[in-house]
């Protein structure tokens, strides 16, 4: 009895104390605190560095619970998220007066098309930018280029022009560190661009390794493509265009079906350069996930063994920007003339689209590509 009367006297003595309530506040205060450190630092994010980019336990679960389908692939074998992160590293540079093209309105679109078949003569192979070397927007600039001046001559004489000379030459991108779309464009329309066998592809080249005679050729200039409508009919009149694409992690071991980002899959800051060469909807019955599914036909630059040879299908209308955003290459009159005396046209003759100015304030630009994972 004596001791419970002696406890409570010292704990009224206490609660007396006026610091007594600050003490405990603070105390409570302190522990919370250190809880939230705690939980932080054990459900902080694993260091890109110490991701690989292929998991082969994520792919089988993501298997079996997707019908577009993931897989190993050469060219991102061994190495971790960091490693390709850096690859994707192309975008827009900011321009306050930016062509935009206008289509030709007669020309229908059919439902499905794929350039790979309509021109099989003048589409070239999926290249391999390789995985030290982040030169997608140059390959797919020059890539286009080459394609179009092949099929507006209808000589079917397809000539592989350089992409090392972007790489290497053009001083308003930053070689294999990242690259503008719209850069490479004003180099190939205003010093325009030797063929591949003048210099060819090796990310270590420097500009002095270009052949002694150079022979370029220009583009008329370029244009920008808005919508899917008119990506679409550029593509069935004229050829493959080419833009930017944001990258969610998910899409670097792409294999095969119509890829549709998932909600919650990190996207990457910059964009990856790509090549639009065709669309289609994907068949089956109704009992198929995928059936009537509309897509298009990219062509990427991670190698062949990479998605559907090189290939993939992506699902329209998931503002991935590369159908939002495409880049219209044209190609010199000169050299169509010069090549239809040489061969009778048979179909219709390429006409450039018509340029208008536009003010493009909400292309993104390099504060954008900062953004991480």
């Amino acid at each position: 009895m004596e001791i419970a009367e002696e406890v409570q006297k010292k704990l009224m003595k206490k609660k007396s104390n006026p610091y007594f309530y600050y003490y405990v506040t603070f105390g409570v205060l302190g522990a919370v605190t250190l809880y939230v450190v705690v939980m932080l630092f054990l459900n902080q994010a694993t260091p890109l560095h110490k991701v690989l980019t292929i998991d082969e336990q994520k792919i089988e679960e993501h298997n079996h619970a997707y019908p577009w389908k993931q897989g190993p692939n050469k060219f991102f074998e061994g190495t971790t998220l960091s490693d390709a992160k850096k690859l994707i590293s192309t975008t827009f540079a900011s321009h306050s007066n930016l062509a935009r093209c206008t289509v030709d309105d007669s020309v229908v679109p059919p439902d499905s098309f794929d350039s790979r078949t309509h021109w099989s003569a003048c589409i070239l192979p999926v290249r391999n930018q390789q995985n030290t070397c982040g030169s997608a927007y140059a390959l797919v600039a020059a890539q286009s280029f080459s394609e179009r001046l092949c099929i507006a001559s209808k000589a079917q004489k397809l000539v592989n022009y350089s992409a090392q000379e972007l790489i290497s030459c053009d001083k308003n991108n930053s070689g294999c560190k990242s690259g503008f779309l719209n850069n490479a464009a004003d180099y190939i329309k205003n010093t325009g661009l030797v063929d591949e066998s003048c210099f060819p592809y090796n990310p270590e080249s420097t500009c002095d390794k270009i052949c002694a005679e150079p022979k370029r050729v220009k583009a008329d200039g370029y244009c920008i493509l808005f919508n899917e409508e008119d990506i679409k009919k550029e593509i069935y009149k004229n050829g493959p265009v080419f833009s930017v694409m944001s990258i969610h992690t998910d899409f670097l071991t792409y294999k095969s079906g119509v890829y549709s980002k998932g909600d919650e899959i990190p996207k990457f800051g910059g964009y990856h350069g790509v090549k639009i060469v065709g669309w289609g909807v994907e068949k089956g019955d109704e009992t198929e996930p995928n059936a009537g599914n509309k897509y298009w036909i990219v062509q990427n630059s991670w190698g062949e063994d990479w998605g559907d040879n090189g290939y993939a299908k992506i699902s329209m209308g998931q503002e991935l920007m590369f159908d939002q955003y495409a880049y219209n290459l044209k190609v010199p009159s000169d050299k169509v003339e010069q090549k239809k005396k040489a061969e009778p046209v048979k179909t219709t003759t390429h006409e450039a689209p018509v340029e208008e100015n536009l003010n493009l304030e909400d292309v993104p630009d390099e504060k954008e590509k900062k953004s991480d994972i």
